[in-house]
């Protein structure tokens, strides 16, 4: 309740308002007869009031690294609670239409991860090829409940790399692979729109062979229909297919409703038998936004990895947007690899994960036309 209370004190004062309000808590609660322990922590709740919501919302959650850097800020379990109890109510006071399912299942889904590596051990990181055996046997066993034997389930695993195991959940492998393994013709594109709400959403699989502004043209007709995507995970098999999944809200913060499902799955299917980049026009900026000014800032987050650039992406929240940012990524023949969508009123605060033209990390140059053309584009892509 403290921490609560105390979160937001330093703001409109000068400096860091987290850093501000951690010294005010403290010097109360030694001041009111709480211990220095408790001061200690409602100090540190204040300080990092807003670490979790950015790392669940911002960051690659799927990356283990991500969690064991987390871990580390937490470093016990009774802070980690306090800490999902204070981001919950500091969200839902904010604005409770900004609190979902989906908001709700990344915050989960840090916790435990992260309760996980605390119980661990700092010193004892997850073994990755751990993960991705333990997925691979939960999987297989649902698949063979569905009567596919284990020589086909090989077959078709061999087609996939490490990453999307890693990735995906074992219901969700054996969700795609229960279809895959039933498609007749693997030359036309197939899509499937998930009857349940897995994560707080309805999850689209898109699989067919790779077409260039693919992410592009999904966000672009999902955009049309007033579909916003909160979360990609964009993949290759090692024979030249997509494997895409993308994670989807209607209007209300809601699954696509049952009536919906099927027309927007021909959609999809037809926009991408036709192969075409998509055509995105300027649209007026909804009246509601008229007013505010987000300015576009592209910032490039340091990393562990020599292999992906993370890139952060601040804009204006304007019909459109998601895009536009794809077809510019195909523009520079970048790969997307994973995009990881916030919005926060009027603003859109996005994560995505990238490659360059050489297949690895974005060089100093390749940053620089990047952050040239998205500024540029989405100058354009809203006029007055």
């Amino acid at each position: 309740m403290l921490a609560a209370i105390f979160h937001d004190i330093g703001k409109g004062r000068g400096g860091d308002h987290s850093e501000i309000g951690a010294v005010e808590a403290y010097d109360f609660c030694i001041e009111h007869g709480l211990s220095k322990p408790e001061a200690k922590l409602v100090s540190w709740l204040v300080q990092n009031h807003l670490l979790m919501s950015v790392t669940a919302q911002r960051r690659d959650i799927y990356d283990p690294d991500v969690i064991i850097e987390f871990a580390k800020k937490v470093r016990d379990e009774e802070y980690l609670e306090y800490l999902l109890c204070l981001t919950v109510a500091d969200i839902c006071a904010t604005n409770p239409e900004l609190w979902n399912s989906w908001k709700r299942t990344l915050l989960a889904e840090l916790y435990y991860s992260t309760q996980r590596a605390l119980r661990r051990g700092l010193e004892n990181p997850v073994d990755v090829r751990d993960r991705i055996r333990h997925n691979q046997q939960m999987a297989s066993a649902l698949l063979r409940k569905e009567g596919f034997s284990a020589r086909e389930i090989e077959l078709l695993w061999q087609r996939f790399k490490a990453d999307y195991f890693l990735r995906h959940t074992h219901k969700q492998i054996a969700w795609h692979g229960t279809h895959l393994l039933r498609l007749e013709d693997h030359t036309k594109p197939m899509v499937m729109i998930s009857k349940k709400a897995p994560r707080g959403g309805s999850e689209i699989f898109v699989y067919t062979k790779d077409q260039p502004a693919l992410f592009a043209t999904v966000v672009a007709e999902l955009d049309r229909r007033n579909l916003s995507v909160h979360d990609a995970q964009i993949m290759t098999s090692k024979d030249g297919y997509v494997l895409d999944t993308f994670m989807v809200l209607d209007q209300n913060g809601n699954a696509i409703e049952e009536a919906n499902r099927k027309p927007l799955t021909e959609q999809l299917l037809q926009v991408l038998q036709e192969g075409q980049r998509p055509k995105i026009r300027p649209r007026r900026i909804p009246r509601q936004l008229q007013h505010f000014k987000v300015k576009t800032q592209v910032y490039f987050l340091p990393t562990k990895s020599k292999k992906r650039t993370l890139m952060e992406f601040v804009a204006l929240d304007t019909p459109g947007l998601l895009a536009t940012v794809g077809a510019t990524f195909s523009e520079l023949n970048l790969d997307l690899h994973a995009a990881k969508i916030t919005t926060i009123g009027e603003r859109a605060e996005d994560l995505f994960i990238l490659t360059g033209a050489h297949g690895g990390k974005l060089s100093e140059e390749e940053e620089q036309t990047l952050r040239e053309h998205l500024v540029s584009n989405v100058c354009e892509l809203a006029p007055n």
